[in-house]
């Protein structure tokens, strides 16, 4: 078994159709958990006009335990049919986030994009960041027997792998992706990259673990 700078095993990814397999992010092993689902048509509707409508757009709020993540659209599309359902499944994720790991301020971003945000693979340099693509093309991974990573602590190398090789978080799945700075988690982060322009518009959420 290959070990990694912190003793601990090659991590793995976990999935499944239920909100409760984010839960198994706190184990050691894994620092990728997956929870499939499908989007509600209402909020597919919204998404659609919220893409026709802006083109391109990208929003960042950083929220308090009592604020609302309304504030993360501007006046406009807060009128677009299907709102609702929208900001509810998006307040049901960050009150998720906030149950899991208990931050004081968590940071939400909102990219309404046609070109990569991060086209090159890279970690995160955070704790624990969560995803989830609204519209178009997942964000792609690598399986961590394909990830090549640093022997001393520095910048990733070059990742020579082939399409065929990468797998692609599913359009409207929530994904918990931990990064570098998880405690014991240096030098093992999730090795994924945004898919290619010619995928098409995506509307994807991040939220982060600001404090």
């Amino acid at each position: 078994m290959t070990h990694y700078p912190n003793g601990l095993p090659r991590p793995l990814v976990i999935e499944g159709d239920q909100a409760e397999c984010l839960t198994n992010i706190f184990r050691d092993d894994i620092n990728l958990a997956i929870w499939r689902r499908s989007l509600r048509p209402k909020i597919v509707q919204f998404v659609e006009a919220l893409v026709q409508r802006a083109g391109k757009l990208e929003r960042f709020t950083s929220l308090e335990p009592t604020q609302s993540v309304a504030g993360i659209l501007p006046a406009w599309a807060q009128a677009l049919e299907g709102v609702e359902d929208w900001l509810a499944d998006v307040e049901q994720l960050v009150n998720m986030y906030r149950c899991l790991f208990e931050p004081a301020a968590v940071g939400v971003r909102l990219h309404v994009i046609e070109s990569p945000m991060c086209p090159r693979f890279h970690v995160d340099r955070v704790p624990v960041r969560l995803l989830c693509t609204y519209q178009g093309a997942g964000t792609e991974w690598l399986p961590e027997p394909l990830a090549k990573r640093p022997i001393k602590p520095g910048p990733l190398p070059e990742q020579p792998v082939k399409n065929h090789q990468l797998l692609r978080l599913p359009m409207g799945a929530v994904a918990l992706l931990k990064g570098e700075a998880w405690e014991g988690n240096e030098g093992r982060g999730v090795v994924h990259r945004s898919p290619p322009p010619e995928e098409g518009a995506r509307v994807v959420l991040g939220v982060d673990w600001l404090a």
